[in-house]
């Protein structure tokens, strides 16, 4: 009894399947040569990038077009377009491969009644190795009597082609554009250094133009005991230009001494003063190397290049403001002769190790 049961359950099992088989209608793409033959690229794969893989739509067929069918390619769509390219479409395997992804690919009925129309939406994307470079759609619309399944498959036909020329087309005309994109985002940073600057109120950093008791134009501070105080500082300006992608950033870096508010009292207005206020700049001048060599070694990320070059510059900032407080306490504002004759000799040999003023 238990055996004749189970002979019961695999037959209606066998007959849903052959039910179900008959509602999907199998399209297989017409073996003809392609119009179009590529010159700059070739289709090295296709992948099916679709939520629904297993159909491409639904017709109505049967008796008065009253019943919808699915409807797919055979072997699904990826296998059924990659082996019509093969054999159907020109192409140089030298030339830049290209993986071709399917994003769309659609048939919707449109009317109903005894003359069916379908139409055909086709979202295709390009990519080559990894990186997307183009995306292109196409598609038609058929009207037939009934059963338009054999028609579809020449719009499919169509649509690809057509999109295949277009981008073809558009790499012949953008050849430097592709490259470059293929070649993915980057950045290059360079960095100068001029002698000179455009604000009258700022001297920059010259070996042949140390700082003269004149440049010390600002009120002198009456809340202040030291005899002088320079104001000097980094000034860092950036230019960014894109082009497909390729970024590069140019960077100027100048050290600058600010005349407006670097003041000296008259009675201090003497070579020992001036010479300890000179120290003071050469420091400044000494990390704005380093900040140039630090930008120069570092490597820049497309993404984040200028959070990278701030932090850069803060840390040179930090490291510049904390010599400058080490050297006024050890040489007490240039008080303390031998601690001043050290720091002097300390700051030019730095200095002169520097690239930037060699």
């Amino acid at each position: 009894m238990l055996r004749r049961r189970l002979t019961i359950l695999v037959s209606v099992f066998f007959t849903v399947l052959a039910a179900a088989g008959q509602e999907k209608k199998i399209i297989k793409l017409k073996q003809q040569p392609m119009n179009t033959r590529l010159q700059y690229y070739h289709i090295a794969d296709v992948k099916d990038d679709r939520t629904d893989t297993g159909n491409i739509g639904s017709i109505r067929a049967g008796l008065f077009s009253k019943k919808y069918v699915s409807i797919d390619l055979l072997g699904g769509a990826a296998n059924a377009l990659r082996g019509f390219l093969q054999i159907n479409l020109g192409q140089d395997t030298n030339s830049m491969p290209i993986t071709l992804h399917i994003r769309q690919l659609e048939v919707a009925e449109k009317t109903g009644g005894l003359k069916a129309e379908s139409e055909v939406r086709m979202h295709l994307w390009f990519y080559n190795r990894g990186v997307k470079v183009a995306e292109y759609t196409g598609g038609g619309t058929i009207q037939a009597a009934i059963d338009a399944g054999r028609y579809i498959e020449e719009l499919i036909r169509r649509s690809l082609d057509d999109i295949l020329h277009q981008f073809d087309t558009w790499a012949g005309q953008h050849q430097e554009e592709l490259s470059t994109m293929v070649k993915g985002p980057s950045v290059e940073v360079v960095v100068e250094m001029p002698s000179n600057t455009d604000d009258t109120g700022k001297i920059a950093f010259s070996n042949s133009r140390p700082l003269v008791l004149g440049d010390f134009q600002g009120k002198p501070d009456d809340l202040s005991r030291a005899s002088a105080a320079t104001y000097s500082g980094i000034d860092v300006k950036t230019s960014t230009a894109t082009l497909y992608g390729q970024t590069k950033v140019t960077v100027t870096v100048v050290p600058f001494f600010d005349k407006e508010r670097s003041w000296c009292r008259s009675n201090s207005r003497n070579a020992r003063t001036l010479q300890h206020e000179q120290m003071h700049f050469n420091i400044t001048v000494i990390k704005a190397c380093e900040l140039v060599a630090a930008i120069r070694a570092f490597k820049f990320s497309p993404d984040s290049y200028m959070k990278e070059l701030e932090q850069l510059y803060r840390q040179k900032d930090k490291e510049g403001q904390q010599m400058q407080q080490q050297y006024d306490g050890e040489t007490n504002h240039g008080q303390i002769m031998a601690a001043q004759a050290k720091w002097e000799g300390q700051i030019r040999e730095s200095l002169g190790k520097q690239d930037c003023y060699k």
